[in-house]
């Protein structure tokens, strides 16, 4: 009974304030910090809300199509994109996964601005796609291997062990990973198991890894670490991450944070 106040009250304080710390259900509840942690665990596991250092937000909206996530804070996306560009060279070999900043990276890859002589590794159907259909792209020489494996839709993608057996087969100089989720003391995460298991197969396989995180992301902890702040090359993020809670948090903990356009 006490536990449905509590998170009635979470509830509540999210709704009209748009977050909700700890300390403040501590308060009002006279209840232990570990024992609010478990009612936020709980409720992010539901869908309710996103755990962030020192308390919760509302739950990011990913129940939409991949068809409308790939418009969301699209501007946003391909300046973190274009940022990304200054850390790549032509002729690398590059991981990457599947998503919508996946997607507008694999659009900056191929645009008027984009690389030459690439190997491009990726379970995402969309990437591979943007990467072989743009004009000018086959005179380049880039090259594009879709990864092994069962075949998911929204967005359509191969996972499942042939996915991360394929992985283990090449070395990428460059794993571009895109996360549900941003968090100084745990790393980048993935909501879905059979994601953050992909991505983590190609942190390890890879020289090194560059994370594309919007700002909706920073702060942001979620089902399943892929890769510590200390194995990120690089962190890219937008301008309104600094208004982000925990934004100061992985800006000391990543040497390589950088921030679009500034």
């Amino acid at each position: 009974m006490w536990q449905e106040e509590r998170q009635q009250k979470i509830r509540s304080l999210l709704a009209a304030y748009g977050q909700v710390s700890i300390d403040r259900i501590v308060e009002d509840f006279g209840v232990s910090r570990e024992t609010i942690r478990r009612d936020f665990m709980e409720m992010e596991l539901a869908g309710e809300l996103r755990r962030v250092r020192g308390g919760a937000v509302p739950a990011a909206r990913e129940d939409t199509t991949f068809d409308v996530r790939i418009t969301q804070r699209l501007q946003e996306k391909r300046a973190i994109c274009a940022a990304a560009l200054k850390f790549l060279e032509s002729g690398l070999t590059i991981f990457m996964d599947a998503g919508s900043t996946s997607s507008t990276m694999a659009e900056a890859l191929a645009g008027p601005t984009g690389l030459s002589n690439l190997t491009i590794l990726t379970n995402s159907i969309d990437v591979a796609s943007q990467l072989t259909e743009r004009s000018g792209e086959l005179s380049r020489g880039t090259r594009v291997i879709l990864l092994a494996g069962n075949v998911k839709q929204d967005p359509m993608e191969t996972y499942g062990e042939a996915t991360i057996n394929d992985i283990q087969r090449y070395r990428a100089d460059v794993a571009l990973l895109a996360p549900w989720g941003v968090d100084a003391t745990m790393g980048a995460m993935n909501y879905f198991l059979h994601g953050a298991e992909i991505a983590r197969a190609m942190v390890r396989n890879a020289g090194r890894t560059i994370i594309l995180a919007d700002h909706s992301k920073i702060g942001v902890v979620s089902r399943s670490v892929f890769c510590e702040t200390a194995e990120m090359a690089h962190l890219i993020t937008d301008a309104k991450a600094r208004q982000r809670p925990g934004f100061e948090a992985l800006l000391a903990a990543v040497p390589g944070l950088v921030v679009a356009g500034e």
